[in-house]
């Protein structure tokens, strides 16, 4: 709403609050609380604006603006049973209803969020796929979950969207192997009560690991062993930077086709996300060099030398 509109209700309620001082004949209470609610109406706005100025944390204003609303609407309802009890009690039902579908969403967002924070299904930090979107999810609150894309975006998904919806979880959890103790080690040490410890460790202890399936359909015919071959020599290049070996798996689809199925595992999903269109762009590379590369030694044929020797000297 635009500012003079503002200037101009706040100014009709003042002059509304003084009349019902001067003029009006109702009990003093009724009065002051006529005029505590205009009050209230009035520095909702400009205390609203206050708190967004001092501080830029969305919770603040949202506490600040709850409370005060709030304290408004006790007001509001003392105000109705002293004005008349009947009205009070007419009004009230109608005003729930109001409330419950205006909030409808919210409170769906709301008990969807808390059942998704107490039932575990994923956590903040693992690579998700939820209403066609995948990405690394960033946070979970009552209200919403935030994910993370692969290209960088962040998408904001009502929780009424994500609980209840199917949502596949590339992140899992994965027991953590100890070296346990040889029996010299065990005699020698004596460590009876420090590996009870480590048993319990074992036994409690969990790491996440991140495998994100990436189907690919191959054009043409390729041998086998050579298959294997080059998406090897290129699954060995990226192994330091995954911190485990990608892995594939051939199937075929109903049209005769052939489908790869693209195993990359991490334990840490940002690598995925950072990587992936290399590791991809490499792969596409390896498999299919004459395609990409078709017809671009005619064309430095016909590029003048002028233009070839400046590039080289780019280089």
């Amino acid at each position: 709403m635009n500012k003079k509109y503002y200037l101009l209700i706040y100014l009709i309620l003042s002059i509304s609050a003084i009349l019902v001082i001067y003029l009006s004949t109702w009990t003093q209470v009724v009065k002051n609380l006529i005029v505590i609610n205009i009050i209230l109406y009035i520095i909702r706005k400009p205390l609203t604006s206050i708190i967004s100025f001092i501080t830029k944390k969305r919770s603040y204003r949202t506490i600040v603006s709850i409370s005060v609303n709030i304290i408004w609407s006790i007001f509001l309802f003392w105000f109705l049973i002293e004005f008349d009890s009947t009205l009070f009690f007419a009004i009230v039902p109608f005003l729930v209803v109001a409330v419950s579908l205006n909030f409808k969403n919210i409170i769906s967002n709301m008990v969807s969020g808390a059942l998704l924070l107490s039932s575990d299904q994923f956590e903040i930090g693992d690579l998700i796929e939820t209403n066609e979107i995948q990405g690394i999810v960033k946070e979970i609150n009552l209200n919403y979950t935030k994910i993370r894309e692969f290209d960088g975006v962040e998408i904001v998904i009502p929780n009424s969207n994500v609980y209840g919806f199917t949502t596949v979880k590339f992140t899992h959890d994965k027991f953590k192997i100890f070296e346990p103790l040889t029996r010299e080690e065990f005699r020698k040490k004596r460590y009876y009560k420090e590996y009870i410890k480590l048993i319990n460790k074992i036994l409690t202890a969990k790491i996440k690991t991140t495998t994100y399936v990436k189907k690919l359909e191959l054009l043409g015919s390729l041998d086998p062993n050579l298959l294997d071959e080059m998406l090897m020599n290129v699954f060995k290049v990226y192994e330091p930077i995954f911190g485990i070996m990608p892995d594939y798996a051939i199937d075929t689809t109903r049209f005769g086709r052939v489908r790869i199925l693209l195993y990359v595992k991490s334990s840490n999903p940002t690598i995925i996300m950072n990587y992936l269109d290399s590791f991809l762009r490499d792969i596409l590379f390896t498999l299919y060099p004459d395609r990409i590369y078709r017809d671009w030694d005619e064309y430095k044929k016909s590029l003048p030398e002028t233009k070839l020797e400046s590039e080289g000297d780019e280089k």
